[in-house]
């Protein structure tokens, strides 16, 4: 039921042009000093593993989301500074796609993270 409804997801998101893996966004203006990144997850709310748990992963640990994909080192001794903004964060999760932002300084010792939350 859940890969089902994860497929129709990606299909949607597929239309609209949105990625559902990590995709490098980074205007060349940013790119001496940032790398941004984008996707779009499934809503984890009612799954406990929606889509293969990368979206809890990334909300409860990010910095082992971010090395397992190759958006940060996987040097252990640069554990970066991370900073989470959650916008709707008054809405529960619960019928709602997450899309996520990263930000991720060239000197790997800070990354922002954006999460945004959308009705399905």
């Amino acid at each position: 039921m859940f890969d089902d409804a994860w497929a129709e997801l990606q299909e949607k998101y597929g239309e609209r042009g949105v990625p559902t893996e990590w995709a490098d966004i980074t205007p060349d203006v940013m790119s001496p000093a940032f790398r941004l990144h984008f996707r779009a997850f499934k809503s984890p709310s009612g799954d406990p593993d929606g889509a293969d748990g990368e979206a809890e992963e990334l909300i409860h640990n990010p910095v082992k989301h971010l090395r397992k994909h190759g958006l940060i080192s996987e040097n252990v001794q640069e554990t970066p500074r991370i900073s989470t903004m959650i916008v709707n964060h008054d809405k529960t999760l619960e019928r709602f796609i997450v899309y996520a932002m990263v930000l991720v300084s060239t000197n790997p010792s800070t990354v922002g993270i954006t999460l945004v939350k959308e009705e399905e």
